[in-house]
């Protein structure tokens, strides 16, 4: 598989905290992340379509990072009845936030072909974990949604990263200062209108997960020898790799 990987200034991109409203659009409230991460932050169901149609236009290569958001729960009782607030989608160009809070509790039509499309590589970071229980728990639905899909942590283990979070990994392999706020993790998901550090929080996450994934593809597919596993590059288990 053939990935392209685009030079983002991921130092910009973490250093500031501000996310500027450059339009408002039928598709969606329009972001412009420093860094020059664009993102689509949509709220209404009837935008969607046309949200999607501009994230499978930017897409130049099969990789779809994906990760979801929620109401932060703090006791049992209130775990279950969490849903889903926020699905981030991104390829190497753009970010789709899909606000699901504001859409009902059907899952979007137009969501369920994007993600089942197996022309695309969705990838996750630790899906198999709380993302995967809160789908299921919101719509009945979970990983066998993807046709192709592939974990960035377990991709990373197998490459001799092992038990590195997101930012950890990221820190490592892009060799960027990036971090993640405790205050925004917990923040409310749900809330009437989101804050642009929420907003840049959640789109770094899908940009992030992408673009890892790509680098990891990318580097151990040379010829030179892997720093961290001393394996040949091109030679390591491929098992990881979607051909």
């Amino acid at each position: 598989m053939d990935v392209k990987l685009p030079a983002i200034d991921w130092a910009a991109a973490f250093a500031s905290r501000h996310s500027p409203l450059i339009s408002d659009a039928p598709t969606g409230a329009s972001y412009l992340l420093p860094g020059a991460l664009p993102v689509i932050l949509v709220e209404q169901a009837s935008a969607l379509p046309q949200a999607l149609e501009a994230l499978r236009a930017s897409m130049r290569d099969e990789v779809l990072g994906i990760d979801l958001e929620w109401r932060p729960c703090f006791t049992a009782s209130a775990a279950e009845g969490s849903r889903v607030a926020l699905m981030q989608l991104a390829s190497s160009h753009l970010c789709v936030l899909v606000r699901l809070c504001c859409m009902g509790k059907t899952f979007p039509h137009c969501l369920r072909s994007l993600l089942s499309d197996p022309s695309l590589v969705i990838v996750g970071y630790a899906w198999d974990g709380a993302d995967e229980k809160r789908m299921r728990c919101s719509y009945g639905l979970g990983r066998n949604l993807f046709q192709r899909y592939f974990d960035v942590q377990a991709v990373s283990e197998s490459l001799g990263y092992h038990g590195l979070g997101l930012i950890s990994l990221a820190r490592r392999v892009l060799q960027c200062d990036a971090s993640k706020s405790k205050r925004i993790t917990m923040s409310n998901w749900e809330a009437r209108k989101l804050g642009c550090s929420q907003i840049r929080y959640a789109a770094l996450d899908a940009y992030l997960t992408g673009h890892l994934f790509r680098s990891l593809r990318l580097w151990h597919g040379s010829p030179s020898a892997c720093l961290t596993c001393a394996s040949a590059l091109g030679k390591v288990w491929y098992g990881s790799f979607p051909a």
